[in-house]
């Protein structure tokens, strides 16, 4: 527990200095340093490096007249300045320095050896600290240390380094009884964050004197008043610094929120960068894909108009133009269909109709593109989800985009299964094939409008990027979910609808 010092023994006193020394108070406090016990511990807090000269000056003196040995580890200014105040109250320092009962170290060379990164190490400090002490003991009365060491850590921030060297103090103080005389300038425990280290010096002591300010005060109650002031002024500091904590937080959280708004801001610009992109990427591929049946249909009926083919030759001609004008009818209806999506006009008649039907006519539609690549088509229909509530058109053109999309991606010789089988109160769908699957870093857009795992032009495979975008949108308008899954490239892919079955 810590113990204030009995104010009331401090007294007035008067100490000269030579030339070149720091002066000392006209009033100089001064502890009674006879009721000191053997194995003391206490700290000396100053304002003025002349309190506490004046303090040591006393402790020292006091000890060099009683024949107790003393041990001042301390910076240069401190120990020459004791050593002058010494020999002007009549002590002669140099005969006490010749017999061993005066010893004077350097507080920052002592210090550094038994620092360890940062850290005072307990071994060290026993080697350096207990044979000095042990010598200057021998055959005295009792054992007096200065030591400077804590403040000097506390001047250059390392407060833990300190409160670990008072502890070390007292650990040796129990296996060997000394005075302990610390100090600790004030100015070094400016500001609130301070507080903290202020109390654990405290608290490493047994007894604690106030600066020269309070220590200097002999009448009774000035003291009280000026204990008064100071707890009005710790009030009001604590109230201030609770103000400026809130107003610290108000601003994180300010600085926060804006740390936020910036960063939906620019995920917004990305976002809109990426639109951009992605519209002028799709603009050249509308341009693209609607050029090229174009193309084939002009230059088709161009030779048609020069009646100069055969009757095997026209028939293709003829053909190839359905074909091609096929194509590009569903080019414009993906186109249509994608600005009804986006406006909200896309509109559903919906009725109880027969899945099973439905995937059969899309089958009936693609089998001819089956046959031409050599894919087989796998169909496994489950009597007990087949009845749905749906636009039939509408579910046609979702089961034929996923074939379409098989059979486009899938090689020669490959295989695409369709199951349909009943899952709870939905019917499930599964479109499954052998092809170029999907890479798991385009997988999550594969549903996305205008997104294509390939973009370019140049693409092997053709069309927009918009029929899984309206085949999703089109299951969601149902009720329904659809999800993609694929191992990788190369490893095919499956495409799983879920629609709620209709209502008997």
């Amino acid at each position: 527990m810590v113990k204030a010092i009995n104010n009331d023994k401090f007294v007035r006193e008067v100490i000269p200095f030579s030339a070149g020394v720091v002066s000392v108070p006209e009033f100089a406090p001064r502890t009674d340093w006879s009721e000191m016990g053997e194995s003391d511990h206490f700290v000396q807090f100053y304002e003025a490096d002349a309190f506490l000269l004046s303090s040591l000056g006393g402790y020292i003196g006091e000890g060099l007249r009683a024949g107790d040995a003393c041990v001042v580890v301390a910076t240069k200014p401190i120990r020459e300045g004791l050593e002058t105040h010494l020999r002007e109250r009549g002590l002669d320092v140099s005969a006490a320095a010749m017999r061993g009962q005066y010893v004077a170290l350097d507080a920052a060379e002592t210090l550094s050896e038994f620092m360890v990164d940062g850290s005072p190490e307990y071994v060290r400090f026993v080697e350096v600290i207990e044979g000095v002490l042990a010598r200057a003991a021998e055959g005295r009365r009792r054992l007096r240390v200065f030591g400077e060491m804590v403040a000097l850590l506390c001047c250059e921030g390392r407060h833990t380094a300190a409160i670990s060297l008072e502890g070390l103090w007292n650990d040796l103080q129990k296996t060997r009884p000394f005075s302990l005389f610390c100090a600790y300038p004030m100015n070094i425990f400016g500001g609130d964050a301070l507080a903290r280290s202020l109390a654990d010096v405290c608290a490493g002591h047994s007894r604690v004197i106030p600066t020269e300010s309070y220590a200097a005060l002999t009448d009774v109650d000035e003291r009280l008043r000026v204990i008064t002031q100071l707890q009005q002024k710790a009030r009001s500091l604590e109230a201030e610094v609770a103000e400026r904590k809130e107003a610290e937080e108000r601003l994180r959280d300010l600085l926060r929120e804006r740390e936020k708004l910036l960063d939906r801001e620019r995920s917004a610009r990305a976002e809109a960068e990426s639109a951009n992109r992605l519209k002028d990427e799709f603009l050249a591929t509308v341009s693209h894909e609607l050029r090229t049946p174009l193309t084939a249909i002009m230059g088709w009926t161009h030779m048609l108009r020069g009646g100069s083919l055969d009757d095997a030759t026209t028939m293709r001609a003829l053909d190839t133009i359905e074909r091609n004008a096929q194509a590009q009818a569903q080019l414009v209806g993906d186109i249509l269909d994608v600005s009804r999506v986006i406006t909200g006009k896309l509109r559903l008649s919906i009725e109880t109709v027969d899945l099973a039907s439905i995937i059969n006519a899309a089958i009936d539609s693609v089998q001819l593109a089956a046959d031409a690549k050599d894919v087989r088509l796998e169909v496994r229909l489950d009597p007990s989800a087949r009845r749905v509530a749906g636009d039939a058109s509408r579910l046609q053109q979702v089961v034929w985009n996923l074939l379409s999309n098989a059979i486009k991606f899938t090689p020669s010789g490959g295989r695409i299964a369709i199951r349909l089988k009943r899952a709870g109160h939905d019917a499930q769908l599964s479109v499954s094939d052998t092809g170029q699957g999907i890479s798991q870093d385009f997988l999550p857009f594969i549903f996305d409008r205008f997104r294509q795992a390939d973009g370019t032009t140049t693409r092997r495979h053709g069309g927009l990027g918009l029929g899984l975008a309206i085949v999703r949108h089109l299951v969601e308008l149902h009720g329904g979910t659809i999800r993609a899954e694929s191992p990788g490239a190369g490893r095919g892919t499956t495409f799983d609808i879920k629609l709620p079955l209709a209502k008997v």
